[in-house]
């Protein structure tokens, strides 16, 4: 499932040839990762979508998830190497949010233009 990452910030890059492409990159590689990390989506049958809203005023992406799982026991995972890309991702945008839907989570983040 890892190889979704990179396919989905080609995909952020087709559709946004502008200056946004960058940001929204980081954003949906960052949002993927997480969802790879922390939810169900990274078992066996598990998925990760992305939606992107373009209009002249905003770009939004949305990341769907297959929802929560309990919570890992990898206790090798340095936690000083994990944390901040989602700080770093959100710093791009003007908003974000998460909310719950009928068959996982989503995290979404705007940027105005």
């Amino acid at each position: 499932m890892a190889e979704a990452i990179p396919l989905l910030r080609r995909w952020v890059r087709l559709l946004l040839v502008d200056e946004l492409a960058e940001a929204f990159e980081l954003i949906v590689s960052e949002y993927s990762t997480n969802a790879l990390w922390h939810t169900a989506s990274s078992r066996p049958g598990g998925r990760i979508r992305a939606e992107l809203h373009i209009s002249r005023q905003q770009t939004r992406l949305t990341v769907l998830d297959d929802g929560p799982v309990l919570a890992r026991t990898d206790q090798s995972a340095d936690p000083d190497e994990h944390g901040r890309g989602l700080l770093v991702a959100d710093s791009y945008a003007g908003d974000i949010g998460e909310y719950d839907c009928a068959d996982g989570h989503a995290t979404w983040a705007l940027i105005r233009r």
